[in-house]
């Protein structure tokens, strides 16, 4: 009985000398694995930074990529204005090429009376001195025994048209002078006076035919001439208020006032041209060019309203008019 109590004894030492190690065992390894877990986690956030690095290479890249695109945008919008403007020009040249055919047809039409009578008054005045000498001879050989016409009165020549060049005498120098029909100088006189009358009448009706001073006029804007033109397309208007053109002259001498750099008179002329043609074809550039006139001014918050109208009066405008309203938003900072 005393060895069962012993060994009883014997093994609650054993279990009780074996209880501080095991209960320092699990909080040894637990330290060595938090230690270890940390130790694997570096790398994560290493590669995090990386990531953020990149994003940062990429946003700038985006920033790079959308200055260019804006910059490419301009450019198209310039390229567009210059294909409207040269687009407008080919128009005005064909619209031009039209009406000077039929104002060739008209003038010729009214040129060819002119010409008939001139063919049929020069005839009277050469052919009349004929007559005279022919007769003479005709009544010298009718009459029986007369006496033949006296020899010394001389002689006149003819031209091939019947005009006298010169004349002879036996009797005296000079004699010739009073011989009728002799003098040409009277008639050279005569046919330079009915020329110069034509010259005056076409030259006159060339000043007053709305076509030719309106193709004029538009001819000093394809060349540059923008003072000549903006005298010719006042003119113009002047002369023919009414005119098919009044709305395109009036434009085109608001942008020859706008390319000399008179935009305080180009603002004006473009203004009225809107307040009278506001429903022409022309109407929404004559708005456009308006407010363009006003930001060269430095009046900018009445140019920024006015380029605003310019869509909201005109939805149907073209698209380069639309273009052209926008790059001028942005220029002037609307």
């Amino acid at each position: 009985m005393k060895k069962f109590v012993v060994a009883g004894l014997v093994g609650l030492t054993a279990l009780t000398s074996l209880g501080p190690i095991a209960n320092a065992m699990p909080l040894s390894g637990l330290f060595a694995r938090i230690t270890e877990a940390g130790k694997d986690d570096l790398p994560v956030v290493k590669v995090q930074s990386a990531d953020a690095g990149r994003i940062g290479q990429l946003e700038e890249q985006i920033r790079s990529l959308n200055g260019r695109i804006e910059e490419m945008s301009f450019q198209l919008l310039q390229m567009q204005e210059q294909i409207r403007k040269f687009q407008e020009d080919n128009e005005f040249r064909f619209q031009d090429l039209e009406s000077g055919r039929s104002s060739g047809k008209k003038s010729g039409a009214l040129d060819t009376p002119k010409m008939n009578d001139q063919a049929s008054v020069t005839p009277e005045v050469t052919e009349s001195p004929e007559p005279t000498a022919s007769a003479d001879d005709d009544m010298a050989a009718a009459v029986p025994g007369a006496a033949p016409p006296p020899t010394t009165l001389g002689q006149i020549i003819f031209d091939e048209n019947g005009n006298p060049v010169s004349a002879t005498t036996d009797i005296e120098p000079g004699a010739n002078a009073t011989l009728p029909g002799v003098d040409t100088g009277m008639a050279d006189q005569g046919t330079a006076g009915i020329d110069g009358n034509a010259a005056a009448g076409q030259q006159t009706a060339a000043l007053g035919n709305a076509g030719d001073l309106y193709q004029s006029a538009y001819g000093h804007v394809l060349s540059g001439d923008y003072g000549l033109a903006e005298q010719e397309f006042r003119q113009y208007l002047e002369a023919f208020p009414e005119g098919e053109k009044a709305a395109d002259a009036s434009f085109w001498m608001g942008e020859a006032q706008y390319s000399q750099g008179n935009f305080s008179d180009a603002a004006k002329t473009f203004l009225n041209a809107h307040q009278t043609y506001g429903k022409s074809p022309k109407a929404p550039e004559m708005l456009l060019k308006l407010g363009m006139s006003l930001g060269a001014l430095d009046n900018k918050e009445t140019a920024c309203a006015t380029l605003r109208e310019v869509n909201k009066r005109y939805p149907q405008a073209s698209a380069a008019v639309k273009a052209k309203v926008t790059s001028e938003q942005s220029r002037f900072g609307c």
